[in-house]
């Protein structure tokens, strides 16, 4: 009970958003996530930063620069994943690199859609969203991030509504 009071005080100060998830049986539950203005607290320096380094790399050593060297990232940081991910069927590895995300400041989470059949990662949060805005390379480096690790192909669906963000990665 004192969580909830707490989550309805950060609601009414603008700080989370709420809705209802529906579960298989029973009643839906309440789900809250960060608003915008929740972004505050969240250091975004780094973020601006790294932005500034890959534009002044693309500056320097061509258009092509700063994708080369977030290709060379995203593939170093798959080999670190699959070498720590080491479920057996895709459940298992979809759960270990939803908490691996979620460790990283992604807000991951697993679900099973029971309608569709099909194993889902999603994230309410993303730590590097003015890198994703400025260099889209991103949102495919990351598609291909989550192929590689999972051995599946996925889709990306990302969601912007009102300052929040939402990303779904679907297991095709």
């Amino acid at each position: 009970m004192g969580v909830k009071q707490h989550c309805i005080a950060l609601e009414r100060e603008g700080y989370l958003d709420t809705w209802r998830r529906p579960k298989g049986m029973g009643r839906p539950e309440k789900a809250y996530r960060l608003t915008q203005t929740a972004q505050e607290f969240f250091p975004s320096e780094y973020s601006n930063f790294t932005t500034e380094i890959l534009d002044s790399v693309q500056e320097v050593y061509g258009p092509s620069a700063a994708d080369k060297i977030l290709f060379n990232i995203y593939r170093n940081e798959t080999d670190k994943l699959k070498a720590k991910i080491n479920g057996l069927n895709l459940e298992e590895k979809m759960r270990q690199l939803a908490a691996l995300r979620d460790e990283r400041g992604y807000m991951s989470e697993y679900y099973f859609d029971r309608e569709s059949g099909r194993h889902e990662i999603v994230e309410y949060n993303s730590p590097i969203l003015l890198c994703l805005d400025r260099f889209p390379i991103l949102r495919d480096l990351e598609k291909q991030l989550f192929e590689n690790v999972l051995g599946v192909s996925v889709s990306r669906n990302e969601e912007r509504v009102s300052g929040l963000y939402k990303c779904l990665f679907k297991a095709l």
